[in-house]
C-alpha cells in the first residue's frame, strides 16, 4: 500500500509541476488516498496455521500399546481426524465428547483506508468455515440426515477458494471512490476453541490484541468496517468532497474524540478534582468560624 501511495504522490507532483501539492479546501493530507497506519498482522493476514492448531495424538491420549484401552483410543483417533477433515465436529458416537472443533481463525484486518468519521477502516476475515462450501441445499440435506454442517478442513479450503475468486472486493477497490462510510460492528475473533494466540509459541493470531475482550466464552472486538446499503447490498462510498466535509468525530484507533468546551468537565478526573477543591474550601471556611 505504501508503494502505491508513493506512485500516486509522484504522479500528482509531476502533474502539478511541484514537489508538494497545494491544500484543497480544509484537507491537509498530501495524497488523494487515505493514509494508512501500520498493522501488526500486515496485509497478508493472520499467521494462524491449521496444522499447528490441530490436536495431536498426545492431546487425544493416543499411544502405542496392546491393551484394549489403547486400541479403542486409536480407533477413536482415526474417527477424530476423519471428522476433522470432513465435518469439523463429531459426526458419530465414536467421536462424541472429543475436543473436536472446526479449524480456522476469525480476525479483523486493517485495510489502510480511513472512514469518513476519521477512524481506520477494518475488514472482518471469517477464517472459520461456516458450512456453506457446497451451497445451502447441501447444508439443509446434512441437517435432515442429522449430520453436522461441513466445516472441516476440506470444505474450509473450498470456502477459501470461493472467497478468493469473488471479484466483488477487487471491482469495488478499482471503481470505488476510496472514501468509505463506516459502521461499528462487534465480531468474534480467534479460533473455535476460544484462543487468540498459540499456546506454545505465544504467536498472536489477531490484530490489535489490546482491544480484544473475553465475553460469553469467546474473544471479541469492536471495529469500524465498510458500511453497506441494506437495500442494494453495495458498499456506501462517498465523494471526496463529502468525505472531507464529514466531521471527524473519532481517532484513528476508533475511539471517540474528546469533546471540547464545557462538556469536558464530565471527565471523572475533573469531577474528583473539583470535589477535593470544594472539600478543602469548606474545611477552610469551617476553620475560620
Amino acid at each position: 500500500m505504501a508503494f502505491v501511495k508513493n506512485l500516486v504522490n509522484d504522479a500528482n507532483n509531476k502533474l502539478r509541476g511541484s514537489k508538494k501539492p497545494p491544500q484543497q479546501g480544509s484537507e491537509t493530507r498530501t495524497s488523494i488516498l487515505p493514509s494508512a497506519v501500520p498493522t501488526d498482522l500486515g496485509f497478508f493476514g493472520s499467521p494462524y496455521n491449521p496444522a499447528d492448531a490441530m490436536k495431536t495424538p498426545v492431546d487425544l491420549n493416543i499411544k502405542v500399546g496392546s491393551s484394549i484401552g489403547d486400541v479403542v483410543n486409536a480407533v477413536k483417533g482415526v474417527g477424530f481426524y476423519t471428522d476433522q477433515i470432513g465435518f469439523g465436529a463429531p459426526s458419530t458416537g465414536l467421536t462424541n465428547g472429543m475436543p473436536l472443533q472446526p479449524l480456522g481463525v476469525n480476525y479483523f484486518l486493517n485495510t489502510g483506508a480511513v472512514c469518513s468519521n476519521g477512524a481506520q477502516m477494518w475488514d472482518y476475515i471469517q477464517g472459520i468455515p461456516d458450512g456453506s462450501a457446497l451451497g445451502e441445499k447441501m447444508k439443509q440435506t446434512m441437517a435432515k440426515m442429522k449430520l453436522p454442517p461441513l466445516r472441516g478442513l476440506a470444505p474450509g479450503m473450498i470456502e477459501d477458494m470461493k472467497r478468493g475468486l469473488d471479484p466483488g472486493p477487487l471491482i469495488t477497490s478499482i471503481f470505488g471512490s476510496g472514501y468509505p462510510q463506516c459502521r461499528l460492528v462487534e465480531r468474534e475473533v480467534g479460533d473455535a476453541y476460544g484462543r487468540i494466540q498459540d499456546a506454545d509459541t505465544g504467536e498472536v493470531w489477531i490484530s490489535d490484541k489490546k482491544s480484544a475482550y473475553f465475553s460469553g466464552g469467546k474473544w471479541k472486538q469492536r471495529k469500524w468496517v465498510q458500511d453497506i446499503n441494506e437495500k442494494t447490498g453495495k458498499p456506501i462510498l462517498l465523494s471526496r468532497d463529502d468525505w472531507v466535509a464529514t466531521t471527524k468525530t473519532h481517532n484513528p484507533d476508533g475511539s471517540p474524540k474528546r469533546k471540547e468546551g464545557y462538556e469536558s468537565f464530565s471527565s471523572p478526573y475533573v469531577i474528583i478534582s473539583l470535589g477535593i477543591l470544594c472539600f478543602l474550601a469548606f474545611s477552610m471556611v469551617q476553620h475560620r468560624k
